[in-house]
């Protein structure tokens, strides 16, 4: 094990995760990290995330574990009863070979089902919905497959709270909700991305979108996006509002003292890269909105299929909840005058503490009614 690798797990003792698996399988060459953070208020539920990591597998375990962590948040601030977990998986040009894909998915899937449910696994950057199938003929801890009752691609749920969540963020700013004639800068426009600039457009936005993927330009450009060249120019663009929907860490301080919007809110997980990035965002007068409160829509359609409960009306109304929460939150660090983020994370402990109460005043009670 190496240096890097020992330290990334010192720092998940530091921010209690339950469990950290590390996998090999000489067979199919897989190499991936599956991080529980947390099991107090249900099974970790998180997705399964196939990308390049040049550091390597001290990169990769890093990410799962900052990633089950936001996951544990934003189930539970969400009011669901799950915890945070999350897969990571180191990909190579292996996994443009069908074959060795698909024999890299079953052994994954192999591990899921060896930990008996306490992680379900799902859909994310690198994955799609034929691999959830494909992972479902070996374990029955999957969700976001097309043969179950369940609703498919969470990508658009996310995107749909992501958009109340910028309206919300926007009424709190300005007294007005509309996103007609507002200037929304999208970065990413994969799954989650190309569907929130497509709701955008939709609802009168004006939308500047950048991706280093061709394709996804074309495909956004089609549907009335104005492309920029890159991140780094559309992050300096005067906006209404920011929607980093890309991988996690975009802003840091430095670039929290120069971004041109009013309002950060969109779909990546840890857009931030500490609270040093918020607390300048908030200095210079820029809303953000706790990322696992805006993008939190994916993880309750996956909920709702976990529990067999895949009724579009419920899942409506579960979304709309999501839009309310999120206006609460803001509304709260606004007269308290802190930090959106300390006043989500404030929250969601709580619930986590009280969940941890209960489990410990149960066995006490059976005692002392025996």
């Amino acid at each position: 094990m190496t240096e890097d690798v020992s330290e990334a797990l010192e720092q998940s003792l530091s921010w209690r995760h339950e469990r950290v698996e590390l996998v090999h399988d000489a067979d199919s060459g897989l190499q991936a990290a599956i991080a529980i953070h947390s099991t107090m208020l249900g099974p970790a539920l998180g997705g399964l995330r196939v990308r390049r990591y040049p550091g390597g597998l001290p990169e990769a375990l890093d990410d799962a574990l900052r990633l089950s962590r936001a996951m544990t948040l934003k189930a539970s601030a969400a009011g669901l009863d799950l915890g945070g977990g999350k897969a990571v998986v180191l990909a190579d040009d292996a996994w443009r070979d069908p074959a060795r894909r698909a024999a890299r998915l079953r052994a994954f899937a192999r591990e899921v089902e060896r930990l008996g449910g306490a992680y379900v696994t799902a859909e994310d950057i690198g994955t799609s919905t034929a691999d959830m199938d494909l992972l479902a003929e070996h374990t029955h801890h999957v969700v976001g497959t097309t043969r179950s009752a369940g609703l498919g691609d969470p990508s658009p749920s996310t995107a749909r709270t992501v958009l109340g969540a910028m309206a919300v963020a926007l009424d709190v700013l300005d007294g007005d909700d509309a996103l007609a004639g507002r200037a929304v800068g999208v970065i990413g426009l994969g799954k989650v991305g190309g569907r929130l600039a497509e709701l955008l457009v939709q609802a009168g936005a004006h939308v500047v979108g950048a991706d280093p993927d061709a394709a996804a330009c074309r495909r956004a450009g089609a549907l009335g996006v104005e492309i920029e060249r890159s991140a780094a120019a559309l992050l300096a663009r005067p906006l209404d509002v920011l929607a980093p929907c890309a991988i996690g860490g975009m802003i840091d301080a430095a670039t929290a003292a120069t971004v041109g919007c009013r309002v950060v809110c969109g779909s990546a997980n840890n857009a931030l890269t500490g609270e040093g990035a918020a607390a300048r965002l908030a200095r210079r007068g820029v809303l953000y909105v706790p990322d696992f409160l805006a993008n939190c829509g994916g993880l309750i359609q996956a909920d709702c299929e976990r529990r067999r409960e895949a009724d579009a009306a419920q899942l409506e109304q579960a979304l709309a909840a999501a839009r309310a929460r999120t206006r609460a939150v803001l509304l709260e660090a606004r007269e308290r005058r802190c930090l959106p983020s300390a006043v989500a994370e404030e929250h969601a402990w709580s619930r986590i503490r009280a969940a941890a109460r209960r489990r410990r005043e149960g066995p006490r009670a059976a005692a002392a009614a025996a």
